[in-house]
C-alpha cells in the first residue's frame, strides 16, 4: 500500500510558487488563500481548479473541516516588520495597511492549528526572511518557537544561528537559512 498523495494548503499565496515547486512531486493544492487582487487574478489563471480562500483572517473550522486531507500547511506571511530593509517594528507591529502586517504569523498559525485538528495535518513549513532571526534583538523569533512548540526563551537578546532545531510540549521546530545560488540562481538570496 502506497503512502498517497500529499496534501497541502497554501496561505499568503502570491503567485503560487509553492505549486510550482511542488506540481512535479506529484502534491495536490487543496487551496490557496491570497487577498491580493493581482496576485489572485495571477493564481486564477495558471491553477483555475483550486479554491482561492482570500482574507486568511476569515478562515473558520467550517472552511478547514470542508477541505478535508490536509498533511502540510504552508505559507509565507509579511515580512516587511522583520526585514534588515524595513523598520524592523516585529511581530507584533500595528499597522494601518494589516495585510502586510508581519502580525499576520500568527494567523498562519491559527490556520494551521485548525488543520491539525480536523484535517490531520502534521506539517507546517513558514518560509521568511532572515531579518526573523534578529528582528527585535531576537525576540521575536523566540516568540515565534515559543508559539510553534511551547518554549520560552527568558534571555532579552536571544541569538539565532542560520541552522536550529528546537523541541518542546507542542512539537518540534527546525529552521535553517538557505540561500538561491545553491540552487543554481545565479545571484546570492538567503
Amino acid at each position: 500500500m502506497g503512502c498517497g498523495v500529499m496534501r497541502y494548503l497554501s496561505l499568503f499565496s502570491g503567485i503560487e510558487a509553492v505549486s510550482v515547486a511542488w506540481k512535479p512531486l506529484g502534491w495536490e493544492c487543496v487551496a490557496v488563500c491570497e487577498i491580493l487582487p493581482y496576485q489572485s487574478s495571477v493564481i486564477q489563471h495558471h491553477f483555475p481548479d483550486v479554491i482561492n480562500l482570500h482574507d486568511v483572517t476569515k478562515i473558520d473550522e467550517e472552511t478547514i473541516k470542508g477541505l478535508g486531507k490536509i498533511d502540510i500547511v504552508v505559507f509565507g506571511s509579511p515580512c516587511q516588520d522583520l526585514s534588515v530593509s524595513g523598520k524592523r517594528g516585529g511581530l507584533n507591529t500595528v499597522k494601518e495597511d494589516e495585510n502586510h502586517s508581519s502580525r499576520l504569523f500568527f494567523e498562519g498559525v491559527r490556520v494551521f492549528r485548525l488543520a491539525q485538528k480536523h484535517c490531520g495535518a502534521r506539517f507546517m513549513l513558514w518560509e521568511n526572511v532572515p531579518g526573523a532571526l534578529s528582528s527585535q534583538q531576537g525576540k521575536d523569533f523566540g516568540t515565534v518557537l515559543e508559539t510553534l512548540v511551547g518554549v520560552k526563551f527568558n534571555s532579552s537578546r536571544c541569538v539565532w544561528g542560520n541552522e536550529g532545531i528546537v523541541c518542546g510540549e507542542g512539537g518540534l521546530c527546525e529552521w535553517a537559512v538557505l540561500d538561491s545560488k545553491w540552487f543554481g540562481v545565479p545571484q546570492r538570496r538567503r
